[in-house]
């Protein structure tokens, strides 16, 4: 076998052009992508062949050129990079940067992806990219999750331009269904035209996604979504899975007309950074009223310990004390902005409201202890008049006293 020739059996090439094959990374539909070594450089790269049930495919070997040529010309941060593009054994190739990290599926399931604000981060990052190709001239059609890739560190790269068009360009893919069907624009599948507002609708689908762990329209049969694509309404999104402001952005991005969507990625940016202005600013009143439960908390659990102290509890006092380092263990950002010696740290939405929910409970059981030690405290400084019943004992007791034991024996 030369070097360079296919395996026998179908099993990966030993080199492709002047790169040296380690292993088969990943196969879709136009292609299977290797993880190389470019041995004149000493980098790693990610080499995409074409599959060879599309060598007579003259559309679609074009559209796989065009990949290489489109995305070549975007070099934006949120964008996979191309680097070479080249002919193996008559089967075209291209060669990008070898991405570190995961899926946008899989990294959704990372406890990092978990934040709201965090998937915002990811879906400005998806404006970003797109906002940059559209002013190359150039739309994807083809927006999905597995299009995207996050890698180590956080940085989302948009992938696989293979079904893109040139605004300026007049070449299709004749009879073929471009786009993926679930995150597809409505003005897709009725062959109308495409722009910048498709790709605003697709990138919506896939944060409803993110969002969601579904497709706006789920996975039913073919005909019924793409029916539901043209005349359903996605299911709401609930206050568990995003912020208002940030529904109100997607329920616009999602309209079927594309005059009544975002005009283009960068307004989406714009819309989804104010969303997330409003997502910090009432998270961070959350997280403001739960550090001043803590703080009436503490105070509440000083004025338990200082009662105690002054009835001579020992014991409440020590409970007390434990239940202050309680506190200051579990909440150590807001002791630390309780005391001064720091500023009051960041903090997720649903955790403030863990937060503050847990505070609110402890601080209404100290209110609670401190009126009971009140009450146990004037009880015992004022006793209780003796009642009408226990006086007439009293009473009979003292007259008794006076008469003469019946026995006659003295007193």
């Amino acid at each position: 076998m030369t070097a360079g020739g296919l395996m026998s059996g179908g099993a990966q090439p030993e080199t492709i052009g002047k790169y040296r094959i380690v292993e088969r990374i990943g196969r879709g539909a136009m292609g299977v992508v290797y993880a190389a070594i470019d041995e004149h450089l000493d980098r790693k790269v990610a080499v995409k062949l074409m599959l060879s049930d599309f060598d007579e495919e003259p559309d679609l070997r074009e559209r796989f050129y065009r990949e290489a040529r489109i995305t070549g010309q975007l070099a934006h941060r949120n964008i996979v990079t191309v680097f070479d593009l080249g002919d193996h054994e008559g089967r075209p190739f291209i060669v990008m940067e070898l991405l570190n990290g995961h899926s946008l599926a899989e990294y959704l399931q990372q406890p990092e992806a978990q934040d709201v604000d965090a998937k915002i981060d990811l879906m400005m990052q998806v404006c970003e990219g797109l906002q940059n190709a559209h002013r190359g001239g150039v739309i994807h059609r083809d927006l999905k999750p597995s299009n995207m890739f996050v890698q180590r560190g956080g940085v989302l790269k948009i992938l696989d331009f293979g079904v893109a068009r040139l605004t300026a360009s007049n070449l299709t893919a004749s009879g073929f269904l471009v786009g993926t069907p679930e995150y597809m624009a409505p003005e897709q599948p009725q062959g109308k035209a495409v722009d910048a507002r498709s790709d605003v609708y697709s990138a919506a689908s896939v944060f409803y996604f993110m969002l969601t762990g579904r497709s706006p329209f789920g996975s039913r049969d073919l005909m019924r979504m793409l029916d539901a694509i043209l005349n359903e309404t996605p299911p709401p999104l609930t206050e568990e899975e995003a912020p208002e402001p940030l529904r109100r952005v997607l329920t616009k991005a999602l309209s079927k007309a594309p005059e009544h969507r975002q005009q283009h990625c960068g307004e989406l940016l714009e819309d989804l950074g104010r969303a997330r202005r409003s997502h910090h600013a009432t998270t961070y009143r959350v997280i403001q009223a739960a550090l001043d439960r803590y703080r009436q908390t503490i105070a509440a659990l000083e004025e338990h310990r200082a009662l105690a102290r002054s009835l001579g509890r020992p014991e409440i006092e020590a409970a007390c004390d434990e239940s202050v380092h309680r506190l200051q263990r579990r909440f150590p950002s807001f002791a630390r902005a309780a005391d001064g010696s720091a500023l009051l740290e960041p903090m997720d939405r649903a955790a403030a409201h863990v937060s503050l929910e847990v505070l609110q409970t402890r601080h209404n059981a100290e209110l609670a202890a401190i009126a009971a030690l009140r009450e146990e405290a004037a009880a015992a400084a004022n006793p209780a008049p003796a009642s009408p019943e226990s006086w007439k004992n009293r009473a009979a007791t003292f007259v008794r006293g006076l008469l003469p034991p019946r026995d006659g024996s003295p007193r």
